[in-house]
């Protein structure tokens, strides 16, 4: 009996593109964000309603980027740099996972590794990602103000939780994964 593997490939495929596709617009809207902000965009739709368009980094209005001198927004940009990296390396890992997905290949070593490698560094990432703001807050407030006016704020919100404990299960998932194929090798060597 001949398995119909079309279905999955072709969603694989759609998934690791729509992911590559999204994190490639994160990338640029970060990048772009710190170098060069723009402010909110206003006007109305068809004469029916009001649209209002604001791209704004994590706790960085446009009129605070705009006022920040070029290095400090530079400097901005180098703190959430390796929250990106290290994303962009989930990504890259995901897509190996999706790509044995288009081939039909599921359950394999390399695939649990491979989902294992994403998982770990989606939860670095994220994790990096809240932590960048405070260490900003905290470098920036040392750079104006000195050690006199230093303060640690730390800005959590219930998305970041839930984005915590997400990234939590697939870690967990992961971790089932790479021992269900430990114990598959393992029982094959018995038969």
């Amino acid at each position: 009996m001949q398995k119909n593997n079309a279905g999955p490939a072709v969603l694989s495929r759609r998934v690791r593109l729509g992911v590559k596709s999204f994190f490639v617009v994160y990338l640029l809207l970060t990048v772009l964000g710190w170098l060069a902000p723009a402010p909110a965009a206003h006007g109305t739709v068809a004469g029916a309603g009001m649209y209002e368009l604001v791209l704004q980094l994590q706790s960085q209005p446009y009129a605070l980027l705009a006022a920040m001198p070029w290095w400090q927004r530079a400097l901005g940009l180098a703190l959430a740099l390796p929250a990106l990296l290290v994303l962009g390396d989930a990504v890259r890992q995901l897509g190996r996972v999706l790509r044995q997905f288009e081939q039909g290949v599921y359950f394999t070593p390399p695939v649990a590794a491979y989902f294992r490698r994403f998982a770990a560094c989606l939860l670095l990432g994220t994790l990096l990602t809240l932590l960048e703001p405070t260490v900003r807050g905290m470098l920036f407030g040392l750079l104006e103000e000195g050690t006199s006016q230093l303060r640690l704020v730390i800005d959590i919100t219930g998305g970041d939780l839930w984005t915590l404990l997400l990234c939590c299960v697939f870690f967990a998932l992961a971790q089932i994964l790479h021992e269900g194929q430990r114990l598959a090798d393992e029982n094959s060597g018995f038969i």
